[in-house]
């Protein structure tokens, strides 16, 4: 299951987050979050009271996919990416540090 929500792989997820726990100061721009259910957009209505007004601008519920490419760069959105055809065929992190142990 947790293998479908992301695009990485996680085995380089968790040693990424243990990298960066607590010593990396990495601050959130943005979260879009697409293809909600409609369950899970009515908790984040009711969430968002409970939010500060900067936190609110930051998590976005996205429903058109468009909105992605323009925000984030065709050239930034992997191929095969959801609904959006991304330009991006590399994964350079994987490409160097594991791709002979993870395969993608």
């Amino acid at each position: 299951f947790l293998e479908s929500i992301t695009l990485m792989p996680m085995k380089v997820g968790a040693k990424l987050d243990r990298l960066t726990i607590g010593v990396l100061p990495v601050k959130m721009k943005a979260m879009l979050i697409l293809e909600c259910p409609g369950w899970m957009d009515l908790c984040m209505k009711f969430m968002r009271m409970f939010m500060s007004k900067k936190m609110k601008e930051r998590l976005q519920v996205v429903k058109d996919w468009s909105y992605i490419a323009k925000e984030v760069g065709e050239e930034n959105i992997p191929l095969g990416f959801g609904k959006v055809e991304g330009k991006l065929t590399v994964d350079p992190i994987v490409d160097k540090y594991f791709k002979e142990k993870v395969p993608l």
